[in-house]
């Protein structure tokens, strides 16, 4: 494995960072130990929102299942799109860090590196809009005073229950997801998640975006192998795909033609 640069250096401490929040916060909730509280793991999940948020602007009711916490988190997470793109799923959300690195630890005992074409691969990325409009659309007509009907197979939410109330069907879902993302990098985020294709959709009016000198570029594909969603940044750049992880750019180390720009400044 090639030495980080200080930018995925900075990302990993971000990630990991978020990750042991989580975990600390949901290992308190559900264990309970003497002298500490914390508040369940659905107060802090932005999808949350996403799933009450017919319900709540219709009714004013908060769906079951979620809380208003997670409305809260909605917002705040859309305002941080709207500046850095897609840079909370590259950065910040803490099933995908977990996800990055199982796959990492594959490459380490398997060094394959499985890619798909790229029309493939950009067809199969709006299925995860799909999944996201099925989850509000059944979740708003359910209403408020059901239970949300896809808890059940929620992977975020079994994933870090740490085997806390697990059934088998969740035992299913997190190896359906595991499985994906260890033969896909990053599979489950690039084609499947729900608010990733809600953080897709922000992001496309977002202010921080990659871009190509393609007077620079030398069409070495160096950076279309280092994406780790199987984009192709040294054409042209689906920004509501991209996690601003910046290997890309990273990977641009002779001519430098890939830039960062924020509101049209370039700052990298």
């Amino acid at each position: 494995m090639k030495k980080p640069t200080l930018t995925q250096t900075m990302r990993y401490a971000t990630q990991w960072g978020m990750l042991l929040y989580l975990a600390s916060i949901s290992t308190t909730h559900m264990y309970r130990w003497p002298g500490t509280s914390a508040g369940p793991l659905d107060a802090y999940c932005p999808m949350g929102g996403l799933e009450t948020l017919l319900t709540f602007t219709t009714s004013g009711q908060i769906a079951r299942g979620t809380n208003f916490n997670s409305l809260l988190l909605l917002g705040a997470l859309t305002i941080l799109v709207l500046i850095f793109s897609g840079g909370f799923c590259g950065y910040m959300c803490p099933f995908g860090t977990v996800l990055e690195w199982v796959y990492k630890i594959r490459k380490l005992l398997w060094k394959k590196t499985v890619r798909l074409p790229n029309k493939l691969s950009s067809a199969l990325s709006y299925t995860r809009y799909g999944v996201l409009i099925l989850i509000m659309l059944v979740t708003f007509a359910v209403g408020h005073k059901l239970s949300l009907p896809f808890i059940q197979i929620d992977p975020y939410r079994a994933f870090f229950h740490f085997g806390y109330e697990m059934n088998l069907r969740l035992w299913i879902v997190l190896g359906v997801v595991f499985g994906l993302s260890i033969v896909l990098e990053r599979g489950f985020c690039a084609y499947l998640c729900p608010l990733g294709g809600y953080v897709g959709l922000v992001s496309l009016a977002g202010f921080t975006k990659i871009k190509n000198n393609g007077e620079k570029c030398i069409d070495c594909k160096l950076c279309d192998r280092a994406c780790p969603v199987n984009l192709t940044p040294s054409g042209k750049l689906e920004h509501h795909r991209c996690i601003m992880c910046f290997r890309c750019v990273d990977a641009c180390v002779g001519t430098k033609s890939l830039r960062v720009s924020l509101a049209d400044k370039e700052w990298r």
